[in-house]
């Protein structure tokens, strides 16, 4: 702690956010950069997850205790802060449970919505999932049962039995960062895979692709189910990290940032979309830090932090536009071999 401000705090914070980011600019690295489709409705399938972690969870806590009250009243509150540290095994089960779920419900969802537009054009795509996580957030405002404006909060921590909160939100990070590392392998396998190759073909001459008789919709929309299924992963672990959910945390803004970080960080590639991540999660922490230590400033360090991370942007399309790490070629073991007796021969 140094004057007030505590490090190990805002890393613990900083780590988790990134974790958190990093699995949503992955999701949306392959989609756009792998196979060149424009998601605009990103925050959708993250709310979803999220949304759908913090009502199962708080019904389940309230109904295998034999309490009735509205999910989002202040006696189910009260309630779930009283149970959340008595079962361990009730709250990790549970979590597992959510993370499994929230994947094939999110993937689901992004299935259905997405895939009657692929046909149509890509066009289509950006603005029907744009729409469409625009009317979930408008449906989650209007939804009483789930607490409309005021969404939901008492979220039971998954390590709520854990008393030392430094302790329990530390190994929350790790949790965190274990579930980011197993998203980008799985991302890294598929990239670097003969599928990888299909999914590139279809980005750069999806044309050419239809001829070579690929089945480019049912590709595309395989790959908007892990990308929406992965989001809903991140909702999971937004959920429970901050404890509460509420509609206005899945504005569209939130989805600009995501493709923020993806064009800093280099389309195509999964490990320039995590520097991406790491990069604009620290700028997050650092204006939240300055807003609460210095709370007289005549601008709020948020809209600085906009116009930074625009400015940002603007100069990387104009002299690096391929991001700080540029895509890299697939290394599949065929080609990795073919690469090697060519330099035998040679």
């Amino acid at each position: 702690m140094i004057l007030g401000f505590d490090i190990l705090g805002f890393i613990i914070s900083w780590a988790s956010l990134f974790g958190i980011y990093a699995i949503l600019a992955i999701s949306l690295n392959i989609e756009v950069g792998y196979t060149g489709m424009a998601n605009f409705g990103k925050v959708a399938f993250y709310a979803l997850g999220a949304y759908l972690t913090a009502s199962l969870t708080i019904f389940t806590f309230l109904v295998l205790h034999g309490l009735s009250y509205p999910l989002h009243s202040i006696e189910a509150i009260v309630a779930l802060g009283e149970l959340a540290g008595k079962n361990p095994i009730l709250n990790i089960g549970l979590f597992i449970l959510m993370i499994i779920l929230s994947f094939i419900f999110a993937g689901i969802v992004g299935y259905l919505v997405t895939y009657p537009t692929l046909r149509v054009g890509p066009a289509f795509l950006g603005i029907t999932v744009l729409s469409f996580g625009e009317l979930i957030r408008v449906f989650l405002r209007h939804l009483e049962p789930l607490g409309a404006t005021k969404g939901l909060a008492g979220i039971p921590h998954p390590l709520a039995w854990i008393e030392n909160p430094t302790l329990r939100d530390g190994i929350f990070t790790i949790i965190i960062l274990f579930f980011t590392f197993i998203v980008l392998l799985i991302s890294e396998r598929i990239g670097n895979s003969p599928f990888g190759r299909v999914l590139r073909a279809i980005r750069d001459d999806e044309v050419a692709a239809l001829c070579l008789g690929k089945h480019v919709p049912r590709i595309k929309a395989t790959m908007l189910f892990i990308g929406s299924g992965f989001a809903g992963i991140a909702g999971v672990l937004w959920a429970y990290y901050a404890g509460s959910v509420n509609p206005d945390m899945f504005i569209p803004a939130v989805t600009f940032n995501i493709w923020a970080m993806v064009i800093f960080g280099g389309l195509g590639n999964n490990i320039g979309a995590m520097v991406g991540a790491a990069i604009l999660t620290f700028l997050d922490r650092v204006s939240f830090v300055i807003n609460i230590l210095f709370p007289e400033l005549p601008i709020t360090p948020d809209y600085i932090r906009w116009m930074f991370i625009g400015l940002l942007i603007v100069l990387m399309l104009m002299f690096k536009p391929k991001g700080i790490i540029p895509e890299k070629p697939i290394k599949t073991p065929a080609w990795t071999l073919l690469s090697k007796e060519g330099e035998t021969s040679g």
